[in-house]
């Protein structure tokens, strides 16, 4: 959706149209039971621009004064002429009727403009007393209003309308409702960026931990606030409820608002600890401190480990901090609620045209190629191919992935990297995957080193039938040699995949057997 910039004439006309419907209740009476009200709205004015573009002005401009003004000079040239005729009479009789029919093409067109009106102000009642819609349903009333001012143009009257037009557009932007338009690609400040600059700052204040604090390992607990719960506190804290600042737009004071809510939300605890320490991070390691050739991945070492804890507030905890009225927590609940959840992930993930089949995703030279994973300075495109391979088997799963929409290898990302799901050499945190898609849970990790061709498939066959998820490593996971894939299905001869480098389907004809490594597997709860 294009921009929009709110001039003082328009601004004018908003407060117009705030008086006209500053009587009406929280629903429309006459909005029908079964329909939402900008459903409702949307049909009567298409409704309205058909009737009054078939039985208003098209007769009134094609037919009705084209006879009218004919006539008429017919019976000047009458009069004028003094001449009386046998037609005379019958002349006088077609006058009439065509007067006649003019009045009534009049009043049609008359009454097709109160229609038309009031739909238009159903729309504005509806839009501001429950505001229950999709931003494909918002733009598509937008279409359909400007196709009506089409139709209309004829009729002299497109002012009003195109007054109640802007109306709707500006309700629309700078009310709460404001903010699922932040992440446009017309905005030259988008909200997804700025969300991203504030998970950097936040990794920079727990690598200050780090770098303060000596110790072996280190383990981040996060328990983070949703970027939802943050960006509805920050919407009505913004715009205060009552349209006075919009949520549409990012400038620095509306950052430093946003920064400020972020950290009062989100704030870092750590202890230090000596224990027996495993990784939980799989898919980046630090090559020059283990030899995957002669380590386990599951042996134990004592080891000083820091634990760094991202807390959270609650929404509830931030609502009282912030004194909001009681105005203002029913327009966080409203805005909060579960029913918006696609376009809150249009806010927070940013627009992504499509998803295409999970066959197709790969993870160079797609949309989603050069998302950053975590911190690490790398992207899909070079290391993604862990994160793309759960992506894959969590599609193929069929569970929820409740507020990542829509689902992608890209999307699957952003929500891990607000997570903090990743360590700082771009590893994943399994766990983290559970996190952000409850339904999918990480169970386990299997070491194949050293088994034979058939020890290692019968292992892959074993879980396989047992109903888990697998994501197989296949390069053997030495220093730049280390890849991973989706297994697709599992046969008595063959292993089958879903490769995010490549189209091949047969992981052995692919990839030579002996370098394949390990395995991590997934249940769906």
């Amino acid at each position: 959706m294009s921009k929009i910039k709110l001039k003082d004439d328009i601004k004018r006309d908003i407060k117009t149209l705030d008086k006209i419907a500053g009587d009406i209740k929280e629903k429309d009476n006459s909005i029908k039971s079964n329909e939402s009200p900008v459903e409702d709205a949307s049909n009567k004015i298409l409704m309205s621009s058909k009737v009054l573009a078939k039985e208003g002005i098209g007769y009134t401009r094609h037919k009705g004064s084209k006879e009218f003004k004919k006539t008429i000079q017919r019976v000047k040239s009458l009069r004028r002429n003094r001449k009386v005729n046998k037609d005379y009479k019958r002349n006088i009789k077609n006058t009439k009727r065509t007067i006649k029919k003019t009045k009534e093409t009049k009043e049609k067109v008359n009454k097709s403009k109160n229609v038309v009106k009031k739909s238009i102000d159903t729309i504005v009642r509806s839009v501001k007393a429950t505001i229950m819609f999709s931003i494909k349903i918002i733009r598509g009333l937008i279409v359909a209003i400007v196709s009506l001012l089409s139709a209309i143009i004829a009729g002299g009257w497109i002012v009003l309308v195109g007054v109640l037009t802007i109306g709707i557009i500006g309700i629309l932007c700078s009310s709460i409702f404001g903010i699922f338009f932040s992440s446009e690609k017309e905005n030259p400040v988008k909200m997804n960026e700025v969300i991203r600059e504030l998970n950097l700052e936040l990794d920079n204040k727990i690598q200050i931990i780090k770098n303060t604090n000596p110790h072996n390992e280190s383990v981040i607990h996060s328990n983070k606030a949703d970027w939802k719960d943050v960006l509805s506190i920050y919407s009505v804290k913004v715009n205060k409820g009552t349209n006075e600042n919009e949520v549409m737009t990012i400038n620095e004071e509306k950052k430093n608002i946003l920064h400020e809510i972020f950290f009062d939300m989100n704030y870092l605890t750590y202890e230090i600890k000596k224990e027996e320490y495993q990784s939980t991070s799989i898919g980046a390691l630090d090559y020059s401190q283990i030899d995957l050739n002669n380590v386990n991945l599951q042996d134990l070492n004592e080891k000083i480990v820091l634990h760094i804890y991202i807390n959270s507030r609650t929404k509830e905890e931030m609502i009282n901090k912030y004194n909001f009225t009681e105005e203002q927590k029913k327009l966080f609940y409203e805005i909060n609620d579960d029913k918006y959840t696609a376009m809150w992930s249009n806010v927070i993930y940013g627009s992504f045209s499509s998803t295409g089949e999970i066959k197709d995703w790969k993870q160079f030279g797609k949309e989603w190629s050069n998302i950053e994973i975590g911190n690490s300075g790398y992207t899909i495109g070079k290391i993604g191919c862990l994160t793309t391979s759960i992506s894959i088997l969590i599609k193929k799963s069929g569970v929820p992935t409740y507020n990542i929409q829509p689902f992608n290898p890209g999307t699957f990302v952003i929500a891990l990297n607000n997570a903090y799901g990743f360590d700082s050499l771009g590893g994943i945190n399994v766990y983290a995957v559970t996190k952000i898609i409850p339904e999918f849970e990480y169970i386990d990790t299997i070491n194949l080193r050293g088994k034979s061709k058939e020890d290692k498939l019968y292992e892959i066959k074993k879980y396989y039938d047992s109903g888990y998820y697998l994501a197989l490593e296949v390069k053997g996971a030495t220093k730049d040699a280390q890849h991973w894939v989706a297994i697709d299905n599992v046969t008595n001869s063959s292993i089958l995949m879903l490769d995010p480098a490549s189209d091949e389907i047969n992981v052995w004809e692919k990839y030579d057997w002996t370098k394949t490594s390990q395995f991590i597997y997934f249940k769906v709860k």
